[in-house]
């Protein structure tokens, strides 16, 4: 369920792991938090065909997951072609998980430049640029989480 509300999604995964998602048009990059949400962890990379939602519950299943950070683009133009893109896709995430029996917290948290950042730390831990190319998107996911967190802890 799409929550616009910070203090509700807040108190809904209170000591819950959290996974955000940095929305691309091919791939999407998935990054984990802790049960108690200090430490994130970049996880994968999955392709964003017709399996994804099915790969995202299993993910959630497998990991426990309490609540869905989902990047978007604050700082753009809200009509433009990939804000429209992550809004598809997340009401989509939402609808399937609802028909699944997933009553998951999903919250939009400000991505901007969470890209650059990524490419600039993945140049830095990986010399290979195809691996670099390959991990840039877990990487973003995980300053998506890194960003939500470190702004929210301090509110609990």
């Amino acid at each position: 369920m799409l929550i616009r509300n910070i203090k509700e999604f807040l108190k809904l995964t209170n000591n819950k792991r959290l996974m955000s998602l940095d929305i691309g048009t091919k791939k999407i990059g998935l990054a984990l938090s802790d049960q108690k949400q200090l430490i994130v962890t970049p996880l994968k990379t999955i392709s964003k065909n017709k399996l994804f939602l099915p790969n995202l519950i299993k993910i959630v299943q497998d990991f426990e997951i309490g609540g869905i950070i989902i990047g978007y683009p604050f700082n753009q133009n809200l009509k433009s072609k990939s804000c429209q893109m992550i809004r598809d896709v997340s009401k989509n995430i939402s609808n399937f998980f609802f028909k699944n029996n997933f009553d998951l917290p999903i919250f939009f948290w400000d991505e901007s430049y969470t890209s650059l950042e990524a490419e600039d730390l993945t140049k830095e831990i990986f010399k290979n640029s195809e691996i670099q190319k390959k991990k840039v998107d877990k990487y973003a996911a995980k300053i998506i989480l890194d960003d939500f967190l470190n702004e929210n802890l301090k509110v609990r």
